[in-house]
């Protein structure tokens, strides 16, 4: 299957936005820096979508055996690049922090139950996995079921935006999720149409106004996204999904061209590039004490990230090909 440009774009940008929200997390105090950290918000919705959009173009799962083999697959694409990193952040981790690895600290990070902050991530694509041929299945044999699960995954998101942050976000956070999988199953039909495509959009704005002045503000609630992410809340997820439908646009609009090469390259290596600037945060943060500010550790973090990526890619060519 050809790739898609703006499969491509919205990755590729998402991508750059994660390494943006990872690096200006160290400036909270940078009004500028705290800003675009919130703005790139859309990140996962974003991932979510393109995993979910590429699932449904491609795979057909209509028996329990098909089933089990799209199961084993996703787990394989997920979990094997997952513990390479997990090996070199726990080798780099008992070089200059070795009381971090305790039993409970190593068994969390194994089992995606706690440990590092970032594989929370991981773990809510496999709980979706599982999902995305379910959705299908009841799209076709069951549409009144799919409705009736539409209908509690969305009150599930307006129950978190009291409930949100909630220390078992983990076991949880494929609910909410998941409402963007079904949304992007319907993505294709929505987007013929512009009238429906802006009317959703205002929507999605329309909500995220609605819950931020009407809900969140009279409980006292924190409108900080990451205060609304875990899991998400209607608030968070309208933001997201609206920002998703703009970026869509821009991208038919060819906006991304001008940059689309190295857009793509993000996109095409989105997840082992986003393992791979963790492990150059921490190297720069833990290993050195340069003094940064935003933009230079960002660029920094970015253009290390690249480098290596690119460098393992000539390497991987060189001894087994190139598959992607």
């Amino acid at each position: 299957m050809s790739r898609l440009d703006f499969i491509d774009d919205i990755r590729g940008i998402s991508i750059f936005a994660t390494i943006l929200i990872h690096t200006n997390v160290y400036f909270l105090a940078d009004k500028i820096a705290f800003s675009l950290i919130e703005l790139s918000q859309f990140a996962v919705v974003a991932f979510i979508f393109c995993s979910s959009y590429l699932y449904y173009l491609k795979d057909r799962v209509e028996s329990l055996s098909l089933f089990w083999q799209h199961l084993f697959k996703r787990l394989k694409r997920l979990i094997i690049p997952y513990y390479i990193f997990l090996a070199i952040y726990f080798l780099f981790t008992f070089i200059k922090q070795p009381h971090k690895l305790t039993p409970l600290y190593i068994s969390q990070n194994l089992t995606l139950t706690g440990g590092i902050d970032f594989n929370w991530l991981v773990l809510l694509f496999i709980e979706l996995a599982v999902l995305m041929p379910l959705f299908k299945i009841l799209e076709k044999k069951h549409p009144k079921l799919l409705y009736v699960y539409v209908v509690v995954a969305f009150a599930s998101s307006i129950l978190f935006l009291k409930y949100s942050p909630h220390p078992l976000y983990r076991y949880i956070m494929w609910l909410p999720w998941s409402l963007v999988v079904i949304y992007t199953m319907y993505f294709d039909r929505l987007r013929k149409h512009p009238e429906l495509f802006w009317g959703l959009t205002s929507i999605f704005f329309a909500l995220f106004l609605i819950s931020q002045q009407y809900v969140l503000v009279p409980l006292g609630h924190s409108l900080r996204m990451y205060d609304n992410k875990y899991p998400p809340n209607i608030y968070h997820l309208s933001y997201c999904l609206a920002g998703l439908n703009i970026l869509f646009f821009l991208s038919q609009k060819g906006l991304f061209r001008i940059a689309r090469n190295f857009i793509h390259f993000l996109s095409r290596y989105s997840y082992e590039i986003y393992f791979l600037h963790i492990l150059v945060i921490y190297v720069a943060t833990v290993f050195f004490h340069f003094k940064f500010n935003w933009v230079t550790f960002f660029f920094t973090v970015l253009g290390i990230t690249s480098v290596v990526q690119w460098g393992m890619n000539k390497i991987s060519q060189m001894f087994i090909g190139d598959k992607k």
